[in-house]
């Protein structure tokens, strides 16, 4: 069931449950430089739950790391208000408070945990485990340090997890789904439609000529989103990347062969050897193999002909020892150049081995090394004094200092933007010129509120940069006279689709039940798609329209339907319903355990809604409105 629930994190069993079982270490101590919540007081209720409490704490330790995952994603720092709006904090409050619910019934039942299990639980976490897969004290130590956490919280946090989740397990436990369910739902999914398809695409519709200037203004005011000028922002960045701070200057030679010294074996290339395989399916043909080799007869000539061996597989390329399976490795690693080895097995089947190439292991000098070792450690030094003047920065900036004075202050570039979309385009349609990559910054930009100033954001390359919006421009329509051509072109476009329409629903109408839509179709000189089964679910490559798909599986066969899209219009006549007549025992067990899984995540959140009923929960909406 922990296998379960972990498995799950991310998806709706967090949602649904509780997503804090941290056990993994996949999510704690991850906090960013923006401490929105700093205002309030840490103690703050924002959830009674029982007879525990729910604090202001407890819910910014908990939104952290799904913040920093989002920033890391996005490019972008997520504000206060978008964590309302986008439902971050409904959810992880949520989390929250199935924690405690779980939490209490457990407590009432009397569940405990042992230290024995607790050691095992810790010794059995992948995140303790060293190279060798045994639990290493050192990385142990390492990895609280890094979470902010010391042996005696990560026990305590243990007490209260494991206890949690043998209630969930047990509450869940020997959850399933009917094979008669599975079999079903099987069919469903995999049924197939065979029908015959007559398509009417639009841009084959040529007699469409203008449109009246009455017929423009009704389409034109008709379809004003088709005009609407997206919104503009204007605003000012100031950032600094990297190269900036790099001082001119060669490094001590004394630091650089320290560095180099200590990274030595950064500057080591291992023995490499290009290798080539002739893979058999069987020990019988690796010996045929053998035997025309010996014989004299042409590698890869072999490897295709008696081996039936793809060509592209033949050559493996140049590989050190590490990058081969050991099977294979132990065996090239001693061979001589260009001397086959005898057939040898692994899980892919039956291989001869032929190097064709060595090249011996090599380590650079330190005056072959010294431009790569000064250059990286420039760049390192860069880094941190940008990371020292990034945190000194957004403390001006959070203490409310203007963008242009921290900027003359730390010697951030500026830039100032009149207008740009959120494409990163002008009105006229230019791109925008920014100093660093625009993408990140533009992500910023249209989530700051006018007149607001950003924090401190890092980029992906190294870069920080913080944004001041200086005006918003809101979406307007454009004026008739200003888009006249795009207009005349889309009321084209839709005369065109709506012709294709009615020649599609003219089709339909000549089929009669002694007259098939094939028939139909041949008399009027238009050509079937190519026949092939339909799913009911899109696959990849698939040309017919997900609409006329859509109403194919809600016909009968002989029922004729017709369906349109952007690209035009279509007319089709089912013919046939096929459906899966033997079920997979592998398909159909994985569906079971989907099902299951599902259910069982279901049951979890009915249970958690019960112990509300036991638990009274009440949520100081109050509190959540003065910090977001």
């Amino acid at each position: 069931m922990m296998q379960w629930i972990r498995g799950r994190a991310g998806s709706i069993v967090v949602k649904i449950l509780f997503g804090l079982l941290i056990v993994s270490f996949g999510f704690w101590g991850i906090y960013t430089r923006s401490d929105y919540y700093s205002a309030h007081s840490p103690d703050t209720v924002i959830a009674a739950v029982g007879a525990r409490s729910i604090r202001a704490e407890d819910l910014q330790q908990a939104l952290e790391p799904a913040l920093e995952r989002l920033r890391a994603q996005f490019g972008t720092a997520i504000d206060p208000r978008q964590v309302k709006q986008l439902g971050i904090l409904d959810t992880v409050l949520g989390q929250l408070i199935d924690r405690s619910l779980i939490d209490q019934e457990a407590a009432k039942l009397g569940l405990d945990v042992s230290d024995e299990e607790i050691r095992n639980t810790i010794y059995a976490n992948p995140a303790f485990r060293g190279p060798d897969g045994t639990f290493d004290r050192q990385l142990f130590a390492q990895v609280l340090s890094m979470n902010h956490l010391s042996e005696d919280q990560l026990v305590a946090r243990l007490r209260h997890d494991i206890p949690r989740s043998d209630l969930l397990q047990a509450v869940t436990t020997g959850i399933g789904m009917p094979r008669p369910v599975v079999d079903a739902l099987y069919r469903y999914r995999n049924e197939k439609r065979l029908a015959d398809i007559v398509a009417f695409p639009a841009a084959s519709v040529t007699d469409i000529g203008e449109p009246s200037p009455t017929d423009l203004n009704k389409f034109y005011e008709a379809h004003p989103d088709l005009f609407r000028a997206p919104e503009y922002r204007g605003f000012t960045v100031a950032s600094l990347s990297p190269a900036d701070l790099e001082q001119p200057g060669a490094i001590a030679e004394d630091e650089l062969k320290k560095e180099y010294e200590g990274r030595k074996d950064e500057f080591e290339t291992p023995d490499r050897r290009d290798i080539q395989q002739i893979l058999s399916p069987s020990e019988e043909k690796a010996k045929e193999a053998e035997a025309a080799l010996a014989s004299g007869k042409d590698w890869k000539d072999v490897a295709t002909t008696i081996a039936g061996q793809d060509p592209d597989t033949i050559d493996l390329g140049l590989l050190s020892r590490q990058e081969i399976p050991h099977e294979l490795g132990d065996v090239a690693f001693e061979l001589a150049l260009n001397q086959p080895s005898q057939p040898i097995k692994s899980p892919l089947g039956w291989h001869i081995l032929r190097v064709v190439k060595i090249e011996p292991a090599a380590t650079q000098s330190f005056d072959q090394a010294k431009p790569q070792i000064e250059a990286e450690l420039k760049r390192q030094n860069a880094a941190d004094r940008l990371d020292k003047i990034g945190n000194q920065a957004d403390d001006a900036l959070a203490g409310g200092a203007a963008l242009a004075d921290v900027a003359a202050k730390f010697q951030l570039k500026t830039a100032t933007v009149a207008v740009s979309d959120e494409g990163g385009r002008d009105q006229e349609g230019k791109a925008v010129t920014l100093s660093v990559p625009s993408e990140e910054i533009l992500k910023t930009v249209f989530a700051t509120s006018q007149g607001d100033t950003s924090r401190i954001i890092d980029m992906k390359d190294g870069s920080i940069f913080a944004v001041h919006l200086d005006k918003i421009t809101p979406p307007v329509v454009r004026p008739l006279a200003e888009v006249k051509d795009q207009a005349v072109a889309a009321w084209q476009a839709e005369q065109k689709r709506e012709a294709a329409i009615k020649r599609a629903e003219a089709l339909a109408g000549a089929v009669t039940p002694g007259l098939a839509l094939a028939k139909a179709a041949g008399d009027k000189g238009l050509t079937l798609l190519p026949a092939a089964p339909l799913s009911r679910s899109a696959v990849p490559g698939e040309t017919v329209s997900p609409a006329l798909v859509a109403k194919l599986f809600e016909a009968k066969p002989g029922d004729v339907v017709t369906a349109s899209d952007e690209t035009g219009a279509y007319t089709a006549q089912l013919k046939e319903i096929q459906s899966p007549e033997a079920i997979p025992d592998a398909a159909a067990a994985g569906l079971s355990d989907q099902l299951a899984s599902e259910a069982r995540v279901a049951i979890a959140g009915e249970f958690t809604e019960a112990l509300r009923h036991r638990f009274p929960v009440e949520i100081q909406h109050d509190a959540l409105d003065r910090m977001y």
